[in-house]
């Protein structure tokens, strides 16, 4: 059993995304990549792990949410188990009141083991999925009020 303080770095790196991506004209279910992503130099075993910041508003009836996974560039596959619903709104339709705006943003771990072959690259995908009307802001975003990361640390 290996434990935490047993863990030795044999490498570490990080990234922070460098521009929003905005989802809002997206085609619901359509992953986008990010420019957010690392480069595992050598083969081996890696701790991979991401903050993922989202900003969503939709109006009464809409069920709106966004998602990220990591995506080995190299291989062409999504990294097994990396996936996570970064932020969720789910509106009903009153028919007694009038329509409301709600909106707000959240930020969420991902963080995930990954043994590899040689060299890849590791990138930040996200999407939006909705069903009602679209919504009116649908971002990943990193700024100083919160970053959307990705780190690495190779441990054999």
């Amino acid at each position: 059993m290996t434990t935490a303080s047993s863990v030795r770095i044999v490498e570490r790196g990080f990234a922070v995304l460098p521009a929003n991506v905005n989802l809002t004209g997206t085609v619901s279910g359509a992953w986008q990549n990010s420019g957010c992503e690392v480069t595992l130099t050598a083969a081996g075993a890696y701790h991979l792990d991401a903050v993922v910041r989202a900003t969503l508003n939709a109006s009464d009836g809409t069920n709106v949410w966004i998602g990220a996974r990591l995506f080995d560039v190299t291989a062409g596959a999504v990294v097994p188990n990396s996936e996570a619903l970064v932020y969720q709104i789910a509106n009903s339709v009153s028919p007694t009141t009038t329509v409301v705006t709600e909106g707000g943003n959240q930020a969420v771990p991902i963080a995930v083991p990954y043994t590899v072959p040689g060299p890849r690259v590791i990138r930040i995908q996200v999407v939006k999925n909705y069903t009602g009307p679209a919504p009116a802001t649908a971002q990943v975003i990193s700024d100083a009020n919160g970053r959307t990361t990705l780190r690495y640390e190779r441990i054999a």
